[in-house]
C-alpha cells in the first residue's frame, strides 16, 4: 500500500514500486532448476517476453545473496532460462 502524504492543499501518493517480470524471473532463479519455478518463468516468458541480452544483462548485475547455495542454483538455472526465452521465439507487440 503507497504512503500518503500532504503537499500543500493536497494529498500526494508515494510512489509504490512494483515489481517488473525480470525482477520476478531472477527471484525465481534463485531456486536453480526447480520445475515449478520454471514453469512460472516459462508463463512470464511467454506474457512478457525478455530479450536474451536483457537476461544476460540482469545475469551480470543481479546482487546475489553470500550463500554459496543460492549462488550455484542461480549459475544452473541461467542456461534454462535463456532457453525458455529462446523457445518464446521474437519480440510480440500488444496490439
Amino acid at each position: 500500500m503507497a504512503t500518503r502524504r500532504r503537499s500543500g492543499s493536497c494529498v500526494v501518493n508515494n510512489p509504490l514500486f512494483i515489481l517488473q517480470t525480470l525482477d520476478l524471473i531472477l527471484t525465481k532463479m534463485m531456486r536453480g532448476a526447480d520445475p515449478e519455478d520454471l514453469s512460472d518463468i516459462a508463463f512470464l516468458l511467454k506474457h512478457e517476453p525478455v530479450k536474451d541480452a536483457e537476461l544476460r544483462a540482469a545475469f551480470d548485475r543481479v546482487r546475489l545473496p553470500d550463500i554459496q547455495e543460492l549462488r550455484d542454483a542461480f549459475r544452473a538455472a541461467q542456461p534454462k532460462v535463456l532457453a525458455l526465452a529462446k523457445a518464446q521465439g521474437p519480440m510480440r507487440t500488444p496490439f
